[in-house]
């Protein structure tokens, strides 16, 4: 269209129409133009710079709107992000499976059924597995705690994974019940934050200290003190996987978190021994020697309610036991049946980690459980 328009309105042409409205013959007198044919010839000027001004706006249009139709998303400016890593993203063809245990050791947290994994805190993606990491790292994950109806401080205790903790109730206080060993009632969890120092990990590489046990809110390992010279206020953790604990898998682990004058007994923690021992407990861990970790409450479940029992009293006047090791089963309860049988342990767990999310909807259902690696 715009072709035609400059054919027709070229110098030439307006030359030619105007000699046609003349009545002469083109090019017949090339002398001074007649004052009609002037003002025609301004006319056609006017008439055609309209047309052409007007099909040029409307191609322009055109052309922008075609250009502009594309069966997908435009191109950025740049270069596209990453889409997600299926290191960390399961989808209807690349679902989780299970974790295998040389999986589980070599840092990763999730597997998916393409062999790729996301990692646990300590290590990172790299490729499709992952990596240690070659510094501390700010980790965080929940911790867990069998307690009794007293409610009491975090720090100078002993904590454990989901695993480690059922382990622990399975093997040590299910196994005296009516009444349970240190009447205990409930599992408490907490979300733990946690970064050990630098000194640490440049002797051992690793995330995790020595584990200490601890007795009354304080550490009964002997010498405690030049643990905490060495390297700091660390948190400690202990693999739970010989004996009956291998039976509970390879995140069955412990952890000491060390507090405020952690070689006294918590009734002899005087405001002086708690200025000269700080402890590692701190708002915004940091690494450094008495900033190593701190903890929120993250929800509790009841042992009662994990189990099916609705009134432990009249469970116990009936007869009824949790677990009996000597038959390894419970009389009147069935939960408990089977400490060495790994597959019914593993559904315990589930079932614990199942009754955090209902009574807890709005809180992860679990972390990834970093590896002992002390």
């Amino acid at each position: 269209i715009l072709a035609q328009v400059f054919s027709c309105c070229s110098p030439a042409s307006l030359t030619m129409q105007r000699f046609e409205q003349d009545g002469l013959e083109p090019y017949a007198n090339l002398g001074a133009e007649p004052v009609a044919a002037r003002r025609r010839k301004r006319t056609m000027f006017l008439v055609c710079g309209g047309l052409f001004a007007v099909l040029l706006v409307i191609g322009l249009i055109v052309g922008f709107t075609a250009g502009s139709k594309d069966d997908g998303p435009s191109p950025s400016p740049g270069p596209s992000p990453p889409g997600p890593s299926p290191t960390t993203t399961a989808s209807p063809d690349n679902p989780i499976v299970d974790c295998s245990d040389d999986s589980i050791t070599a840092g990763c947290a999730s597997c998916y059924k393409d062999g790729s994994c996301s990692c646990i805190p300590g290590y990172n993606e790299h490729d499709k597995g992952c990596a240690k990491a070659t510094e501390p790292q700010l980790m965080t994950f929940y911790m867990y705690r069998a307690q009794n109806d007293e409610d009491y401080p975090l720090d100078n205790n002993n904590a454990a994974s989901l695993e480690g903790v059922v382990w622990y109730v399975h093997n040590e206080v299910v196994r005296l019940s009516c009444p349970r060993h240190y009447n205990i009632t409930r599992i408490k969890r907490f979300k733990i934050t946690m970064e050990n120092t630098p000194e640490l990990f440049a002797e051992r590489s690793s995330q995790f200290g020595p584990f200490v046990a601890m007795d009354k809110a304080s550490c009964t390992v002997p010498d405690c003190s030049s643990l905490w010279d060495k390297y700091g206020y660390i948190t400690g953790c202990q693999k739970q996987t010989s004996g009956t604990g291998q039976y509970y898998g390879l995140k069955t682990i412990w952890y000491s978190l060390v507090g405020a004058c952690p070689e006294m007994p918590f009734d002899q923690k005087t405001d002086e021994c708690k200025k000269e021992h700080p402890g590692g407990q701190c708002s915004s861990p940091d690494g450094s020697k008495t900033c190593t970790w701190k903890y929120e409450p993250a929800g509790e479940i009841s042992l009662d309610e994990l189990e099916g029992i609705d009134d432990y009293a009249k469970f116990c006047s009936d007869g009824n036991r949790e677990y009996v090791p000597e038959t390894d089963k419970g009389v009147g309860c069935s939960f408990w049946d089977g400490l060495q049988d790994p597959e019914a342990n593993a559904k315990r767990v589930k079932a614990a980690a199942a009754l955090f999310l209902k009574k807890f909807p709005d809180m992860p259902l679990t972390t990834p459980t970093p590896l002992c690696d002390w």
